[in-house]
């Protein structure tokens, strides 16, 4: 669809520029807190407005919905302390959009191979990461789109330790079947290099934001406990997935907490998210070829 295409570059060019420490550096310059938190809500709304007016899609109620929760978002911050009771409900914020599925409400798609609810995925990703890093000046360790060797080398080392016991327990709670792809080498490569980076940049960059950069990172600098702050933020990963499929999807729950023990262990020793998120990615592109 064509008119999809402006409002799909304007958000990639807000996304993309919201991973790189230069872009938030210029914007923690910005005169004030109220105009960086306006700049980030109205900067949430141009994407919607692109796709709703160039597909005729614009509905008020669900304009009014996004407004008000993307104005929640990005003045959280501006209007609250720096107090683990609001950074928890900023987290809660974060998350609620998500489990309920609103945006694929919000953006309806009117063909079923374009999802236009991506939209409001990758706006609520970097919303959350301008209003965590920028408003609130909190510190998750490195954030870019790239990793570098010693995060990529970490992050394969804990897929390779962990894919085979997250495989078995996935196997034994029936949440997964093992069943490898018949197609041609080309496809199954095509397949796996997009989902790779696919859910690096997108769902691992979020989740592991969130659940190691904020949760764990919270835990371990106040108890000064790594097996707690690993174990606390897994079982808190592991819950976010009861909504996977039909809750409560306990089964998905599980694997999910394994994984974030892994996601958990490489955090902790590089302290970068960006080896849990390679960790994360391959951990999926390995369950998108070989299981079902």
């Amino acid at each position: 669809m064509s008119g999809a295409f402006p409002a799909f570059s304007l958000e990639a060019a807000f996304y993309l520029a919201s991973m790189f420490e230069q872009t938030r550096a210029w914007f923690s310059r910005v005169s004030s807190r109220r105009t960086q938190g306006a700049m980030l809500w109205i900067s949430a709304l141009l994407p919607y407005l692109a796709i709703s007016l160039a597909t005729a899609s614009f509905q008020r109620n669900a304009f009014y919905l996004l407004a008000m929760l993307c104005g929640i978002f990005a003045f959280w911050y501006v209007y609250t302390p720096r107090r683990v009771v609001y950074d928890v409900g900023f987290l809660v914020i974060a998350a609620a959009p998500v489990v309920e599925r609103v945006f694929g409400r919000i953006y309806p798609s009117p063909e079923h191979h374009l999802r236009l609810d991506i939209l409001g995925h990758l706006m609520w990703i970097r919303l959350g990461i301008m209003a965590l890093l920028v408003l609130r000046e909190w510190d998750p360790g490195p954030l870019s789109p790239w990793p570098q060797a010693h995060e990529w080398k970490a992050g394969f080392l804990y897929f390779v330790v962990s894919v085979v016991p997250i495989a078995l327990a996935a196997i034994a709670l029936h949440d997964v079947r093992f069943v490898p792809r018949h197609d041609p080498w080309w496809r199954i490569a095509v397949l796996a290099s997009a989902t790779f980076f696919g859910i690096l940049w997108v769902v691992a960059l979020g989740e592991e934001l969130f659940f190691r950069g904020v949760v764990e990172r919270a835990i371990y600098d106040r108890w000064n406990s790594p097996t707690l702050a690993v174990l606390i933020s897994a079982a808190i990963f592991g819950c976010a997935h009861l909504w996977f499929h039909q809750f409560p999807d306990w089964r998905r729950a599980c694997v999910a907490a394994l994984l974030g023990i892994a996601c958990g262990i490489a955090y902790l020793q590089t302290g970068s998210i960006r080896a849990p998120m390679v960790t994360h990615a391959f951990i999926v592109a390995t369950w998108r070829v070989f299981f079902r």
